[in-house]
């Protein structure tokens, strides 16, 4: 296996140059007057390939300007503060920080795709929160901009942009330059029997250079830190009986219904190291190639569960245990009522995974007519593995016993894009198309160990997996058939095959056939653009197939088990947005309307039954979206030496068909806020000193398909929130050509407790000092 991964990348490789040397998006220069229009910010530099996705409706984000008022400490902060968007980080480094856009939440992550430079960073394996993006494969300090896009409008991306596109773009050097950043972080945690002060630390080193035609750009990035522990240890309270304990809270069950929390699974510790080398060449000033590396070493640990369970000694219990060292439930007490605990629920854990990343793009004309946007991409996560204990080192009947989980996880991508605007000699026309291929490979193999410490191996228990490839080709013309007036017609064509797959555990051995499939997806847009306005109807028919994970990874660990659905077909939907927009002077008024309707879309759920989370897949008949975002942003506001931004979104998603379950019909989806805003307020107070605030509200929200998880602030549900962060940033005197800026900030002012099925950090701290050569 290992070496037809290698032979395919090799293959994949040659056959593009890198992407551009340079990104086209700049930031916007206060002093300027600058039209922003629906999907592009003038820049300085010269675009290298035509913007072939107008007809969706677009953010940008430059990064010199949100770094004003975010504390940013991976990549994915930058972002939000973006319409329409979520981001569940739950603590900083988080490895889970899975992306949810408009109709799409945060554990649909097959509907959003996100790309660097070209190469992809989203997972084409896995969903629900092993799903999340590889943000740390990108340092923030290397981040010039980002597109975000919404929904599958353009005929180049597929259906896993149901929700939308995050374009990432970095930059490479003009001219000899270094840079180092130091960030400290600390949070304050009071929560569930704890009192600590947590701690962190970011660090970035990098430089780079041109020699004429060549440029070379080399990073390190590391990130140590201590996160709240993730999953409160809680169960319902039935019956009478048991051990008779002290120290437990009661605390509802997120349906109400009544509860105990007896504990947690530990902070949650992680380190991250990101090496990464980009090289690029100018074969011509138009035609810009470019070369990345990056390896990523990662290592999470939770190693000190806290135990509120004391018995009548005072002596702390740590659930059930087997005489041969196994985990099995305990039963006690508390005032009368009765819950059980298993061992596993106190067990120690370590994962450690280590990444390749290589990709390879061209960018720019290759005549006066034509451009060309080419990436060969391979991402190999060829260590990956963690090691649970089934009890805590501290249980009287410990013997190390354990379990150990190996992921053999990897992608390969190649994507060829072309485009004009002078199609057959005609200037009102634009032309795009192109074809793109991807193979993604999952396999997960659990075995019991008789010493976790060593991560011995005794018996294989589960394994399960098997390998999606798709190869499409797609086009789309635009006329520009009026003054101020434009129309757009595409079509994308996607063959999908899944293969491998397999499920084999102690008791049964299950090979599923090869399947494949084939469907077309039509897009359509018609905009007027008279001076300042802009109004854009666009449609999108798009087809979603199911990824490796979704179809055969069916696998139980002590605290969570997982149950694929291998008959899966496509989700399809229909996909509608109206854009209109007034720019103004340094900024825009914009307002997007959007309607989709999707049939057999994938529930991905996860529910925590007692302590053990349960993750299934089920087709919903049909659902329907409505929805508003707005958003007005101007700098130099009043003509104050103030940069505002405010946006909202209201959306109501719901169960519009569903026969397999008619009591689920009229419910909301999960994860879905029917309303969200951000805003930011950035004060000048002197060319060099910035003060900044920023709030983010999100209503609360149903985490279960039933809508029965009415509870607040309790492990298991998702609450409303209001997040009030502060930062303010000086740069120093540039000293020999050496430019300094510190800063310091504070995340969650509020203090505010909230869950998003785990818990959000408490009030955290920041100071960062950064220099530049």
């Amino acid at each position: 296996m290992q070496k037809n991964k290698i032979t395919l990348a090799l293959m994949l490789l040659p056959s593009a140059m890198t992407s551009p040397a340079i990104s086209y998006a700049k930031s916007v220069n206060d002093t300027e007057t600058t039209r922003l229009d629906a999907v592009e910010v003038t820049s300085t530099e010269q675009q290298l390939f035509p913007k072939t996705a107008k007809a969706t409706p677009t953010y940008e984000v430059q990064v010199k300007e949100v770094e004003k008022f975010v504390n940013a400490t991976t990549v994915e902060d930058y972002l939000r503060f973006s319409p329409s968007l979520n981001i569940r980080k739950r603590y900083i480094g988080d490895p889970n920080g899975s992306l949810g856009m408009r109709g799409s939440n945060v554990f649909q992550t097959a509907h959003t795709m996100v790309f660097a430079d070209g190469m992809p960073l989203h997972n084409p394996l896995r969903t629900s929160f092993n799903g999340a993006p590889r943000w740390s494969m990108v340092s923030p300090s290397e981040v010039e901009s980002a597109e975000v896009l919404y929904g599958p409008f353009s005929a180049q991306y597929g259906g896993n942009s149901f929700g939308g596109v995050v374009n990432l773009n970095t930059r490479m050097p003009d001219n000899f330059e270094a840079h180092l950043d130091a960030m400290g972080m600390f949070q304050t945690l009071h929560r569930g029997g704890r009192n600590d002060t947590l701690t962190g630390y970011k660090t970035n080193i990098s430089a780079g250079n041109r020699f004429d035609k060549f440029s070379i750009f080399g990073s390190y990035n590391r990130l140590e830190n201590q996160g709240q522990p993730m999953t409160p240890r809680t169960t319902a309270l039935s019956g009478t009986g048991g051990t008779a304990v002290n120290g437990p809270l009661n605390e509802p069950q997120p349906n109400t219904s009544p509860g105990i929390y007896y504990g947690d699974d530990g902070l949650a510790r992680t380190t991250t190291d990101l090496f990464k080398v980009k090289m690029g060449y100018d074969f011509t000033p138009d035609l810009q190639g470019r070369f990345t590396v990056a390896y990523e070493e990662r290592i999470s640990e939770t190693n000190d569960p806290l135990s509120l369970l004391k018995n009548a000694s005072g002596n702390t219990l740590w659930g059930g245990a087997t005489a041969t060292g196994g985990s099995t439930n305990a039963t006690y007490n508390l005032d009368g009522r009765s819950f059980r605990v298993p061992g596993s629920a106190f067990n120690v854990s370590e994962s450690e995974r280590q990444t390749i990343n290589l990709g390879a793009g061209l960018k720019g004309k290759i005549s006066n007519d034509w451009s060309i946007d080419t990436n060969a991409s391979y991402y190999d996560a060829f260590h990956d593995k963690s090691v649970s204990s089934s009890l805590n080192p501290a249980h009287p009947l410990n013997q190390n016993k354990g379990q150990v989980n190996d992921v053999d996880a990897w992608w390969a991508n190649y994507d060829l894009k072309l485009s004009t605007d002078n199609f057959l000699e005609n200037k009102d026309l634009s032309f795009m198309g192109g074809y793109q291929f991807n193979h993604a490979s999952l396999n997960n193999k659990t075995y019991d160990s008789n010493n976790y410490t060593t991560g011995s191996r005794a018996g294989l228990t589960n394994d399960s997996g098997g390998a999606t490839q798709t190869n499409s080709v797609f086009s789309q013309l635009e006329w520009r058939f009026l003054p101020d007036w434009a129309v757009m017609a595409g079509a994308r064509l996607d063959n999908w095959q899944a293969m491998e797959g397999h499920v084999y555990s102690t008791t049964s051995t299950e090979n599923y056939a090869d399947r494949d499939a084939t469907r077309i997806s039509p897009k359509a847009s018609l905009e007027f653009s008279p001076d300042v306005w802009t109004f854009r109807y666009s449609f999108s028919k798009a087809y979603r197939f199911p990824i490796a994970e979704e179809l055969f990874l069916s696998n139980s660990r002590f605290n969570s088990t997982t149950v694929a659905f291998p008959g899966l077909g496509p989700e399809n939907g229909y996909f509608h947005n109206l854009m209109m927009q007034y720019d103004l002077p340094k900024g825009f008024v914009r307002a997007n309307f959007f309607y989709d309707l999707i049939n057999d879309e994938i529930a991905n759920t996860l529910q925590n039954f007692g302590n053990v989370a349960v993750t299934t897949f089920q087709p919903i008949e049909q659902t329907e979206t409505i929805g508003v975002d707005l958003t007005f942003q101007q700098n130099r506001l009043f003509d104050l030496p103030l940069d505002f931004m405010i946006n909202g979104t209201f959306m109501n998603k719901q169960i519009t068909k569903n026969s397999r379950n008619t009591a689920l019909v009229g419910n909301e989806w999960d994860r879905i806020p029917k309303l969200q805003v951000n805003t930011s307020a950035t004060y000048h107070i002197l060319p060099v000193w910035d003060f900044a605030a920023s709030v983010r509200y999100r209503s609360d929200v149903f985490q279960r398909l039933d809508n029965s998880d009415t509870q607040s602030n309790v492990f298991g549900g998702t609450d409303e929130y209001t997040f009030v962060d502060l930062k303010t940033s000086y740069r120093l005197p540039t000293y020999h050509n050496l430019k300094s800026t510190i800063s310091a900030g504070i995340d969650n002012v509020l203090d505010q407790n909230v869950y998003e099925n785990h818990p959000f950090p408490l009030r955290t701290y920041f100071v960062k000092a950064s220099f530049d050569y």
